[in-house]
Protein backbone atom coordinates (compact mmCIF):
# COMPACT_ATOMS: atom_id res chain seq x y z
CA UNK A 1 0.00 0.00 0.00
CA UNK A 2 1.28 3.05 -0.77
CA UNK A 3 1.75 5.46 2.39
CA UNK A 4 1.89 8.72 1.28
CA UNK A 5 0.21 11.27 2.71
CA UNK A 6 -2.43 13.67 1.04
CA UNK A 7 -4.10 16.65 2.52
CA UNK A 8 -7.82 16.36 2.23
CA UNK A 9 -9.31 19.33 0.66
CA UNK A 10 -13.15 19.99 0.52
CA UNK A 11 -14.07 21.01 -2.59
CA UNK A 12 -16.63 20.34 -4.96
CA UNK A 13 -16.21 16.57 -4.87
CA UNK A 14 -17.12 14.51 -2.07
CA UNK A 15 -13.98 12.88 -0.77
CA UNK A 16 -13.34 9.06 0.96
CA UNK A 17 -10.67 9.74 3.39
CA UNK A 18 -8.49 6.10 4.47
CA UNK A 19 -6.28 6.01 6.76
CA UNK A 20 -2.51 5.69 6.53
CA UNK A 21 -1.33 2.12 7.20
CA UNK A 22 0.42 1.72 10.60
CA UNK A 23 3.74 2.27 9.89
CA UNK A 24 2.68 5.94 8.20
CA UNK A 25 -0.03 6.34 10.82
CA UNK A 26 0.65 9.02 13.46
CA UNK A 27 -0.43 7.80 16.63
CA UNK A 28 1.34 9.52 19.56
CA UNK A 29 0.35 11.09 23.71
CA UNK A 30 -0.10 15.00 23.22
CA UNK A 31 1.75 16.23 26.35
CA UNK A 32 -0.78 17.73 28.17
CA UNK A 33 -3.09 14.92 28.66
CA UNK A 34 -0.90 11.83 27.22
CA UNK A 35 -4.31 10.72 24.95
CA UNK A 36 -3.20 9.40 21.41
CA UNK A 37 -3.98 11.60 18.69
CA UNK A 38 -4.01 10.21 14.75
CA UNK A 39 -4.39 12.04 12.23
CA UNK A 40 -2.10 10.95 9.25
CA UNK A 41 -4.60 9.38 6.13
CA UNK A 42 -5.04 8.96 2.69
CA UNK A 43 -7.25 10.63 0.43
CA UNK A 44 -9.00 9.51 -2.59
CA UNK A 45 -11.66 12.39 -4.54
CA UNK A 46 -14.45 11.05 -6.04
CA UNK A 47 -16.82 12.88 -8.63
CA UNK A 48 -20.23 14.17 -6.87
CA UNK A 49 -23.29 15.16 -9.07
CA UNK A 50 -21.75 17.82 -11.58
CA UNK A 51 -24.46 19.72 -11.15
CA UNK A 52 -24.26 20.25 -7.26
CA UNK A 53 -22.73 23.67 -6.02
CA UNK A 54 -21.12 21.61 -3.30
CA UNK A 55 -21.00 18.29 -2.60
CA UNK A 56 -23.73 16.31 -0.11
CA UNK A 57 -23.45 16.58 4.06
CA UNK A 58 -23.21 12.70 4.79
CA UNK A 59 -25.42 11.90 7.65
CA UNK A 60 -25.34 8.13 8.45
CA UNK A 61 -23.10 5.10 7.09
CA UNK A 62 -23.90 1.51 7.54
CA UNK A 63 -21.15 -1.19 6.49
CA UNK A 64 -22.26 -4.21 4.16
CA UNK A 65 -22.10 -7.75 6.07
CA UNK A 66 -19.70 -8.61 3.56
CA UNK A 67 -17.05 -5.92 4.39
CA UNK A 68 -16.88 -5.16 0.55
CA UNK A 69 -18.88 -1.97 0.54
CA UNK A 70 -20.81 0.64 2.52
CA UNK A 71 -23.85 2.95 2.08
CA UNK A 72 -23.95 6.87 2.66
CA UNK A 73 -26.90 9.27 2.73
CA UNK A 74 -27.02 13.01 3.29
CA UNK A 75 -29.03 15.99 2.34
CA UNK A 76 -29.33 15.79 -1.57
CA UNK A 77 -31.28 12.81 -1.28
CA UNK A 78 -29.30 9.90 -3.00
CA UNK A 79 -28.21 7.12 -1.04
CA UNK A 80 -24.51 5.82 -2.75
CA UNK A 81 -22.94 2.43 -2.43
CA UNK A 82 -19.25 2.95 -2.04
CA UNK A 83 -16.14 0.12 -2.45
CA UNK A 84 -14.50 -0.23 0.50
CA UNK A 85 -11.37 -1.04 -0.53
CA UNK A 86 -10.49 1.54 -3.50
CA UNK A 87 -13.13 4.18 -2.67
CA UNK A 88 -14.58 4.13 -6.07
CA UNK A 89 -18.52 4.24 -6.48
CA UNK A 90 -20.34 1.05 -7.22
CA UNK A 91 -23.88 2.99 -7.71
CA UNK A 92 -26.10 5.16 -6.73
CA UNK A 93 -29.79 4.55 -5.29
CA UNK A 94 -32.20 6.95 -5.78
CA UNK A 95 -35.96 6.99 -4.36
CA UNK A 96 -36.00 9.66 -1.32
CA UNK A 97 -37.62 13.24 -2.17
CA UNK A 98 -35.78 14.85 0.74
CA UNK A 99 -32.59 14.74 3.15
CA UNK A 100 -31.60 10.92 3.87
CA UNK A 101 -30.94 11.14 7.37
CA UNK A 102 -30.34 7.28 8.50
CA UNK A 103 -28.81 4.12 6.23
CA UNK A 104 -28.60 0.61 7.91
CA UNK A 105 -27.58 -2.86 6.37
CA UNK A 106 -29.44 -5.59 7.75
CA UNK A 107 -26.45 -7.59 9.21
CA UNK A 108 -28.11 -10.96 7.60
CA UNK A 109 -28.51 -9.88 4.09
CA UNK A 110 -27.99 -7.50 1.54
CA UNK A 111 -31.23 -5.29 2.37
CA UNK A 112 -30.82 -1.76 2.94
CA UNK A 113 -33.04 0.31 4.91
CA UNK A 114 -33.03 3.60 4.61
CA UNK A 115 -35.47 6.86 6.14
CA UNK A 116 -35.41 10.33 5.28
CA UNK A 117 -36.94 13.96 5.85
CA UNK A 118 -40.01 12.53 3.61
CA UNK A 119 -41.97 10.61 5.81
CA UNK A 120 -40.71 7.23 4.09
CA UNK A 121 -38.29 4.28 4.62
CA UNK A 122 -37.59 2.01 1.50
CA UNK A 123 -35.80 -1.20 1.73
CA UNK A 124 -33.40 -1.90 -1.51
CA UNK A 125 -31.49 -4.93 -2.60
CA UNK A 126 -27.63 -3.38 -2.34
CA UNK A 127 -26.33 -5.60 -4.46
CA UNK A 128 -28.31 -4.65 -7.39
CA UNK A 129 -30.36 -1.10 -6.79
CA UNK A 130 -33.76 -2.57 -6.59
CA UNK A 131 -36.15 -0.52 -4.28
CA UNK A 132 -37.80 -3.80 -2.89
CA UNK A 133 -40.65 -1.94 -1.25
CA UNK A 134 -41.68 1.15 0.78
CA UNK A 135 -42.66 0.47 4.41
CA UNK A 136 -45.86 1.58 5.57
CA UNK A 137 -46.19 3.85 8.62
CA UNK A 138 -43.90 6.94 8.80
CA UNK A 139 -45.69 10.14 8.83
CA UNK A 140 -43.08 12.61 10.29
CA UNK A 141 -38.68 12.76 9.40
CA UNK A 142 -37.58 9.32 10.15
CA UNK A 143 -34.09 9.91 11.82
CA UNK A 144 -33.11 6.70 13.37
CA UNK A 145 -32.98 3.10 12.05
CA UNK A 146 -31.22 0.28 13.67
CA UNK A 147 -31.83 -3.67 12.83
CA UNK A 148 -31.90 -6.39 15.50
CA UNK A 149 -28.68 -8.17 15.38
CA UNK A 150 -30.64 -11.31 13.79
CA UNK A 151 -31.95 -9.27 10.82
CA UNK A 152 -35.51 -9.88 12.24
CA UNK A 153 -36.64 -6.53 13.20
CA UNK A 154 -36.09 -2.75 11.88
CA UNK A 155 -37.02 -0.23 14.65
CA UNK A 156 -37.27 3.24 13.27
CA UNK A 157 -38.17 6.09 14.97
CA UNK A 158 -38.26 9.86 14.39
CA UNK A 159 -39.79 13.38 14.60
CA UNK A 160 -43.22 11.57 16.61
CA UNK A 161 -43.11 10.02 20.06
CA UNK A 162 -43.85 6.38 17.81
CA UNK A 163 -41.12 3.35 17.48
CA UNK A 164 -42.15 1.59 14.50
CA UNK A 165 -41.21 -1.88 14.35
CA UNK A 166 -40.98 -3.85 11.06
CA UNK A 167 -40.62 -7.43 9.47
CA UNK A 168 -36.92 -7.18 8.26
CA UNK A 169 -36.74 -9.08 5.46
CA UNK A 170 -40.48 -8.21 3.94
CA UNK A 171 -41.50 -4.37 5.68
CA UNK A 172 -44.43 -5.81 7.08
CA UNK A 173 -45.50 -3.70 9.95
CA UNK A 174 -45.02 -5.50 13.82
CA UNK A 175 -45.65 -3.16 16.27
CA UNK A 176 -45.52 0.02 17.16
CA UNK A 177 -44.40 1.32 21.27
CA UNK A 178 -44.92 4.65 22.51
CA UNK A 179 -41.99 6.44 23.50
CA UNK A 180 -40.28 8.74 25.62
CA UNK A 181 -41.20 12.21 23.94
CA UNK A 182 -41.47 13.52 20.52
CA UNK A 183 -38.61 13.95 18.18
CA UNK A 184 -36.88 10.91 18.82
CA UNK A 185 -33.08 10.80 17.34
CA UNK A 186 -31.72 7.77 18.36
CA UNK A 187 -33.11 3.97 19.07
CA UNK A 188 -31.13 0.68 19.69
CA UNK A 189 -31.18 -3.67 20.19
CA UNK A 190 -29.39 -4.91 22.64
CA UNK A 191 -27.27 -7.62 20.63
CA UNK A 192 -29.62 -10.54 22.16
CA UNK A 193 -32.75 -8.76 20.77
CA UNK A 194 -34.36 -8.52 24.12
CA UNK A 195 -33.91 -5.04 25.37
CA UNK A 196 -35.29 -1.76 23.06
CA UNK A 197 -33.71 1.45 24.04
CA UNK A 198 -34.74 5.03 22.54
CA UNK A 199 -34.15 8.50 23.63
CA UNK A 200 -34.34 12.11 21.86
CA UNK A 201 -35.36 15.56 22.48
CA UNK A 202 -36.10 15.39 26.59
CA UNK A 203 -32.94 13.09 27.43
CA UNK A 204 -35.51 10.62 29.03
CA UNK A 205 -33.84 6.89 27.64
CA UNK A 206 -36.90 4.37 27.60
CA UNK A 207 -35.57 0.74 27.52
CA UNK A 208 -38.30 -1.38 27.36
CA UNK A 209 -38.65 -5.85 27.11
CA UNK A 210 -39.13 -6.37 22.88
CA UNK A 211 -41.02 -9.42 23.53
CA UNK A 212 -43.68 -7.65 25.89
CA UNK A 213 -43.91 -4.54 24.55
CA UNK A 214 -43.22 -3.74 28.60
CA UNK A 215 -41.22 -0.95 29.66
CA UNK A 216 -38.53 -1.59 32.15
CA UNK A 217 -37.06 1.79 33.05
CA UNK A 218 -37.57 5.50 31.91
CA UNK A 219 -34.10 6.67 32.89
CA UNK A 220 -33.75 10.78 33.13
CA UNK A 221 -30.17 10.50 31.15
CA UNK A 222 -29.43 13.42 29.60
CA UNK A 223 -30.22 17.69 30.40
CA UNK A 224 -30.95 18.11 26.84
CA UNK A 225 -31.32 16.02 23.56
CA UNK A 226 -29.94 12.86 23.74
CA UNK A 227 -28.59 11.54 20.02
CA UNK A 228 -26.90 8.71 19.93
CA UNK A 229 -27.42 5.09 22.06
CA UNK A 230 -25.07 1.97 21.72
CA UNK A 231 -25.20 -1.45 23.35
CA UNK A 232 -21.75 -3.32 24.22
CA UNK A 233 -21.12 -6.74 23.09
CA UNK A 234 -22.60 -8.41 25.93
CA UNK A 235 -25.52 -6.35 26.26
CA UNK A 236 -24.65 -5.24 29.91
CA UNK A 237 -23.99 -1.74 29.23
CA UNK A 238 -26.10 0.91 27.41
CA UNK A 239 -24.17 3.69 26.53
CA UNK A 240 -25.99 7.62 25.84
CA UNK A 241 -24.73 10.54 24.46
CA UNK A 242 -25.80 14.04 23.57
CA UNK A 243 -26.64 18.04 23.54
CA UNK A 244 -25.22 18.03 26.94
CA UNK A 245 -21.95 16.87 26.23
CA UNK A 246 -21.96 13.90 28.27
CA UNK A 247 -21.13 10.69 27.73
CA UNK A 248 -23.37 8.26 29.94
CA UNK A 249 -23.04 4.57 30.79
CA UNK A 250 -26.01 2.22 31.77
CA UNK A 251 -26.83 -0.94 33.54
CA UNK A 252 -30.16 -1.69 30.95
CA UNK A 253 -31.17 -4.59 33.10
CA UNK A 254 -31.42 -1.92 36.35
CA UNK A 255 -31.02 1.36 35.23
CA UNK A 256 -28.36 2.44 37.38
CA UNK A 257 -25.74 4.74 36.12
CA UNK A 258 -22.19 3.75 35.60
CA UNK A 259 -19.85 5.81 34.13
CA UNK A 260 -20.47 9.79 33.88
CA UNK A 261 -17.78 11.28 31.80
CA UNK A 262 -17.60 14.91 29.59
CA UNK A 263 -17.12 15.13 26.16
CA UNK A 264 -16.72 19.28 25.93
CA UNK A 265 -16.25 20.92 24.37
CA UNK A 266 -18.13 18.61 21.48
CA UNK A 267 -21.52 17.75 21.50
CA UNK A 268 -22.01 13.80 20.96
CA UNK A 269 -23.17 13.09 17.69
CA UNK A 270 -22.68 9.20 17.46
CA UNK A 271 -21.65 6.21 19.52
CA UNK A 272 -20.04 2.72 19.00
CA UNK A 273 -18.95 0.48 20.88
CA UNK A 274 -15.51 -1.11 19.22
CA UNK A 275 -14.72 -3.70 22.15
CA UNK A 276 -16.55 -4.95 25.57
CA UNK A 277 -15.08 -1.82 27.31
CA UNK A 278 -14.07 0.66 24.64
CA UNK A 279 -16.45 3.09 22.82
CA UNK A 280 -15.56 5.37 20.28
CA UNK A 281 -18.14 9.02 20.19
CA UNK A 282 -18.75 11.52 17.16
CA UNK A 283 -18.38 14.55 18.62
CA UNK A 284 -19.79 18.41 16.89
CA UNK A 285 -16.01 19.37 17.73
CA UNK A 286 -15.29 17.31 14.35
CA UNK A 287 -13.06 14.16 16.12
CA UNK A 288 -13.68 10.78 17.08
CA UNK A 289 -12.76 9.68 20.93
CA UNK A 290 -12.03 6.72 22.15
CA UNK A 291 -12.76 5.88 25.57
CA UNK A 292 -11.65 3.32 27.62
CA UNK A 293 -14.44 2.81 30.19
CA UNK A 294 -12.74 0.74 31.99
CA UNK A 295 -10.40 3.35 33.40
CA UNK A 296 -13.41 6.10 32.68
CA UNK A 297 -10.95 8.11 30.59
CA UNK A 298 -10.18 9.22 26.86
CA UNK A 299 -7.34 7.04 25.62
CA UNK A 300 -7.72 8.59 21.87
CA UNK A 301 -8.75 11.48 19.66
CA UNK A 302 -8.78 10.97 15.52
CA UNK A 303 -8.42 14.21 14.04
CA UNK A 304 -9.13 15.56 10.68
CA UNK A 305 -12.78 16.08 10.37
CA UNK A 306 -13.85 19.57 9.51
CA UNK A 307 -17.35 19.43 10.33
CA UNK A 308 -19.43 16.98 13.19
CA UNK A 309 -18.96 13.25 13.17
CA UNK A 310 -22.00 12.19 12.18
CA UNK A 311 -22.16 8.26 12.32
CA UNK A 312 -20.04 5.58 12.91
CA UNK A 313 -19.51 1.64 12.01
CA UNK A 314 -16.92 -0.74 12.62
CA UNK A 315 -15.56 -4.34 11.69
CA UNK A 316 -14.34 -6.23 14.47
CA UNK A 317 -12.18 -8.70 12.57
CA UNK A 318 -9.31 -5.77 11.20
CA UNK A 319 -10.17 -2.91 13.60
CA UNK A 320 -11.46 -1.19 11.07
CA UNK A 321 -13.51 2.00 11.88
CA UNK A 322 -15.41 4.22 9.42
CA UNK A 323 -16.56 7.71 9.94
CA UNK A 324 -19.30 9.67 8.30
CA UNK A 325 -19.09 13.89 8.51
CA UNK A 326 -20.71 17.21 7.25
CA UNK A 327 -17.62 18.35 6.40
CA UNK A 328 -18.80 15.67 3.14
CA UNK A 329 -15.37 13.29 3.98
CA UNK A 330 -15.92 9.64 4.97
CA UNK A 331 -13.14 8.39 6.89
CA UNK A 332 -11.32 4.76 7.92
CA UNK A 333 -9.16 4.39 10.83
CA UNK A 334 -7.40 2.04 12.81
CA UNK A 335 -8.18 3.37 16.00
CA UNK A 336 -5.25 1.32 18.65
CA UNK A 337 -6.48 -1.77 20.03
CA UNK A 338 -6.94 -1.99 23.83
CA UNK A 339 -3.08 -2.57 24.14
CA UNK A 340 -1.89 0.59 22.85
CA UNK A 341 -1.19 -0.65 19.33
CA UNK A 342 -2.28 0.32 16.29
CA UNK A 343 -3.09 -2.49 13.76
CA UNK A 344 -2.20 -2.45 10.07
CA UNK A 345 -5.29 -2.33 7.75
CA UNK A 346 -6.06 -4.94 5.61
CA UNK A 347 -9.13 -3.91 3.74
CA UNK A 348 -8.75 -6.93 1.21
CA UNK A 349 -10.07 -9.55 3.56
CA UNK A 350 -12.46 -7.46 5.67
CA UNK A 351 -15.30 -8.81 7.24
CA UNK A 352 -18.00 -7.97 9.60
Amino acid sequence: MNCKLYLAIVSAALTLVIAAPASAQQAVPTAASGVQEMRASRVFPLKGDPRAATPPVISSISLCPDGLTFATGGDDHVVRIWNLNDGTLVRELRGHSDWVRAVVYNPKSHVLATGADDHSILYWDAANGQKLKKLAGPSQVVYSLTFSQDGKTLAAAGFDAKVRLFDGATGAPVRELVGPCPDIRAVAFSPDGKLLAASGRDGRVRIWDYQTGEVLHDINAHRQRVRALAFSADGGQLASGGEDRFLRLWNPQTGVELLSVSSRPGKIQSLLYIGQDRLASGTSDNRIHIWDLKAGKEEARLLGHTGSVSSLDFQSVTGTLISSSFDTSVRIWNPPSADGKVVEQNLNRTTR
